[in-house]
């Protein structure tokens, strides 16, 4: 588990930023210049002289090691670091003004498989992405894509060999990753301000971890419904089946919902025996339905043991 994108700004009050080795990008009608490292377009540098402020922004992993895939907290400090004497600044007491927090995992499935089924969390809005799918409110957004997918797009054959060299890559292999984007941490945290510092300390990294775990928890999921048999997927139990995975969603049992339609109907046009007969299919067809009540595709004890391991 580790940082990846990272926003933060600081006064500069007396100091002067290195310019060395940045290159100008332009200037913005709001007095900001931007700058890039020299060859590198993963961290962003802007300098606001009226402001007398720095801004940075930009994925860390990406800029200290070309890959988020496999990186720990140190290397996480070691950006820090490497950034603060290139700029011969103190970045460790800058504001945190966003960041992101997340593990890949490599999981048993396809990630749609996980997607689909992932439906939403409570008071959040669910927008789903050409590979993956997020929760977002205007403080937090918890996102799930498919990493295997996003390295293959990011990473040439010769790095993605480098991974499998070093790090046991497998581009055969379903790699989820599973991310904390805090849109405003001081809010998550209920800290006035939050501090690079913060993010170092390891009480702080806990309180990630814990975040990531109940965010990832608080996912309403569909339940899984067991199949054994070719006859339980007749045009009059697909219905039902999909109805029983999504039941957790609905106000009611999926059969309670149906008999009240049954019921609701107008006796000139289903007479009570006909009700009868239909309530009797209906249980009869329930009965080739058997309700396991977990998501068949929840990892929730996979993030658990990745957090063991970290």
């Amino acid at each position: 588990m580790n940082f990846d994108y990272l926003e933060i700004t600081r006064s500069l009050d007396k100091d002067k930023p290195s310019l060395d080795y940045l290159e100008w990008q332009y200037s913005s009608k709001y007095g900001w210049d931007k700058f890039q490292f020299e060859g590198c377009k993963e961290v962003e540098i802007y300098i606001n002289a009226e402001a007398n402020q720095i801004k940075i922004k930009g994925s860390l992993p990406y800029f200290i090691a070309g890959q988020n895939f496999k990186t720990n907290l140190e290397d996480f400090q070691s950006s820090i670091e490497y950034l603060a004497s290139i700029l011969e600044l103190n970045l460790y007491n800058s504001e945190v003004k966003a960041f992101e927090f997340g593990t890949i995992l490599n999981i048993p499935f396809k990630p749609k498989f996980l997607f689909d089924s992932h439906v939403k969390i409570k008071g959040m809005k669910t927008k789903p992405w050409d590979h993956g799918k997020y929760f977002e409110d205007n403080i937090l957004k918890l996102k799930l894509y498919d990493a295997g997918r996003n390295m293959k797009i990011k990473l040439d054959k010769a790095e993605r060999e480098r991974l499998s060299k070093d790090f046991g890559y497998d581009p055969l292999a379903n790699y989820l990753k599973l991310e904390n984007h805090y849109k405003k941490p001081s809010v998550s945290f209920k800290q006035r301000i939050i501090l690079v510092n913060d993010l170092l300390d390891k009480s702080f990294q806990g309180l990630c971890k814990d975040d990531l775990v109940n965010k990832y928890n608080s996912i309403m999921k569909t339940s899984l419904v067991k199949i054994t048999d070719k006859k339980q997927l007749s045009s009059s139990t697909i219905p039902l089946l999909v109805l029983k995975e999504y039941e957790d969603f609905l106000p009611c049992k999926a059969e309670e919902l149906m008999k009240q339609k049954i019921r609701s109907i107008p006796n000139d046009i289903l007479s009570k025996e006909d009700k009868k007969s239909r309530v009797r299919q209906l249980n009869s067809n329930l009965k080739k339905i058997e309700l396991l009540n977990k998501c068949e595709y929840d990892i929730s004890s996979l993030i658990a043991r990745q957090i063991k391991e970290t």
